[in-house]
């Protein structure tokens, strides 16, 4: 159950003196559980802070930089799940504990003995390194400070560190694991960077305009200001986002913050607080930031605007879905109250002057999905006119070579939807269909079918989907097949762009490394190969030593297969053999001896 903090505070004074005592109030244990590791603990990132198209599930503990740190059971408890996978979390453990919640350690480098031989032992059952499993309560016992792995940087991970989370046994909702009492010193508090101001409609203006502006931040602690003082009007419907980041100490990661407020004059209009989540609701992020800031320049700001189709389940109290009508002729002031888990706490103080809406003019907040999404204009050719996308309804759109399906709840809100076309690309088999733009975000899958030109029959099964590259010359894949029916080739697709078709008949490329060592591998501890594909990408592999299955583990990010030295190879020649396809079912295969 996720306890929200909702007091109403009516001054700083008050604010600074109660914030730190009970900003991590809820129904956790901080004394049950031991560290994951033996070592103070640094992060590299934290929970509920924003990532590419999701919220960090956990926390990120820094390992000095290297793999091989020892991973302690954090209390009593049993392995209730084992997922080992070339993506995400890599190689990662689940352990399930008596007091309702589940611990998780992710991207680590192996499990300990008894764990790493039953997950080895199932990946040679069933003839695969990526596996997940579920062992039965009385198979795997651990006991509080049982090392159970060794951190690594498998899977995902853009470095050795160890992903940990805390889980509710029951919901498997995600909690923040600083909650828990695990000890972080930070005595830092969150630095605002910038705030953005949005007139919500064509009738609301800031400063006489109808555009956003953003506005840079300077100050510390609770004496943020805005940079030069600015004069700030507001007319109509308004929403306001922030930029903000948070850090422990000694540690230079920039990372997110626990709780974000707003208040306008004395009354608190907007709360988020980073502390629990379902991972149905991660993607959400995308309606939470402001989109189009964050794909043009990298910028995250977090939106008080609650998108109509946004489900997010990580805000407080919030007035009107975030969006605030400013029309009468007074000064308000607007303050921003941003704090971490130990109750370090930043402030944004500035004035603003409303003003009253022009005859006419008078707005509902309330109802956000009337505002249309702010998204770059594009030619509109072949007579074709934009359409409305309905947040709240399924949308088809269709051309002679253009087939868009999106089913109710993939948006968060309406917009015009536009469609144009560009010449035909060298290498590609239709023009390119430039679908909508990629400053509106998409929550889930789309269906996306384009008619090729002058495709051969021959090649219908190597036909997919690709996605242009903005910044440079070339594509990459967005999957799909070829309808032999109808000729159009449909792919799941999650992002607007610049799409069209293209074939692959490449079959992967497989180069083993140091090969002249597999005349004599005495006292090597591993055989490696790099595996990689122009566009489909692999999509199965299969090593062989004497005829027989052979586990290889796949670091898909720096495209190794590699084979851990164990006792199948045996004295002597052995016979390898590795077949890797792609997703289009090309075939490449090489063949060794290896001698011990």
């Amino acid at each position: 159950m996720v306890i929200r903090y909702r007091a109403t505070l009516v001054s700083i004074a008050f604010v600074l003196a109660f914030l730190p005592s009970t900003l991590a109030q809820g129904n956790y244990p901080t004394g049950y559980f031991q560290p994951p590791l033996d070592f103070r603990l640094l992060l590299s990132g934290t929970f509920g802070e924003i990532r590419s198209n999701h919220f960090h599930s956990g926390i990120d503990i820094k390992t000095n930089g290297a793999e091989g740190a020892k991973v302690y059971a954090v209390a009593d408890g049993y392995v209730s799940r084992i997922k080992v996978s070339p993506y995400g979390f890599g190689k990662a453990l689940y352990i399930t504990h008596p007091n309702g919640f589940v611990s998780v350690y992710g991207h680590l480098n192996r499990y300990n003995k008894a764990i790493g031989d039953y997950v080895k032992a199932a990946q040679y059952k069933g003839e695969r390194f990526d596996i997940e499993l579920f062992p039965a309560a009385g198979e795997l016992p651990v006991r509080k400070g049982d090392i159970v792995a060794y951190s690594g940087n498998s899977g995902g991970s853009g470095g050795p560190h160890l992903h940990f989370e805390m889980r509710d046994a029951a919901t498997q909702y995600t909690i923040n694991p600083l909650l828990f009492g695990f000890e972080v010193k930070d005595i830092y508090r969150p630095k605002i960077t910038s705030i953005k101001i949005y007139p919500e409609n064509e009738t609301s203006k800031l400063n006489g305009s109808n555009k956003p502006l953003r506005f840079m931040a300077e100050g510390w602690g609770t004496e943020h200001r805005l940079a030069n003082n600015p004069t700030i009007t507001l007319s109509g419907n308004i929403s306001f986002a922030i930029q903000v980041n948070d850090q422990q100490n000694d540690t230079d990661n920039k990372n997110g913050p626990y709780s974000v407020r707003l208040f306008i004059d004395s009354a608190m209009v907007y709360e988020f607080k980073a502390e629990s989540f379902s991972f149905d609701e991660t993607r959400y992020v995308n309606s939470l930031l402001d989109y189009e800031e964050y794909v043009r320049n990298s910028i995250r700001l977090q939106r008080t605007c609650i998108d109509p189709g946004n489900k997010l389940d990580m805000y407080g109290k919030v007035k009107n879905k975030g969006i605030f009508t400013f029309n009468d002729s007074l000064v308000h002031l607007i303050r921003y109250e941003v704090a971490d888990v130990p109750g370090n706490v930043a402030m944004l103080t500035f004035k603003v002057r409303s003003e009253k809406l022009a005859v006419g003019g008078q707005q509902s907040a309330v109802d956000s999905s009337q505002f249309a999404v702010r998204s770059s204009k594009s030619e509109v050719k072949d007579n074709i006119q934009p359409s409305t996308f309905n947040y709240n309804a399924s949308n088809h759109f269709e051309t002679a070579s253009v087939i868009l399906d999106a089913p109710q709840g993939v948006f968060y809100r309406s917009f015009e939807f536009r469609f144009d076309s560009a010449r035909q690309v060298a290498g590609t088999f239709s023009p390119v269909y430039k679908i909508h733009n990629k400053y509106t975000p998409v929550h889930d899958y789309i269906t996306l079918g384009i008619k090729p030109k002058g495709l051969p029959e021959k090649l219908y099964d190597k036909a997919l989907l690709v996605k242009m590259k903005e910044e440079s010359a070339g594509y990459t894949s967005a999957g799909g097949t070829c309808d032999a029916n109808d000729g159009f080739v449909r792919a799941k697709i999650r992002e607007f762009g610049n799409y069209s078709v293209a074939v692959d008949t490449v079959p992967p490329r497989i180069r083993p490394v140091n090969p002249e060592s597999f005349k004599s591998l005495n006292g090597l501890t591993a055989v490696k190969f790099t595996i990689s594909d122009e566009l489909s990408g692999i999509s199965t592999y299969r090593g062989t030593l004497n005829g027989k299955w052979l586990l290889m583990d796949y670091d898909a990010k720096n495209d190794l297969l590699i084979y851990l030295i164990d006792e199948r190879l045996l004295t002597g020649q052995n016979a390898f053999e590795l077949v890797v396809t792609d997703g289009k079912g090309n075939r490449s295969s090489y063949k060794a001896t290896l001698v011990r």
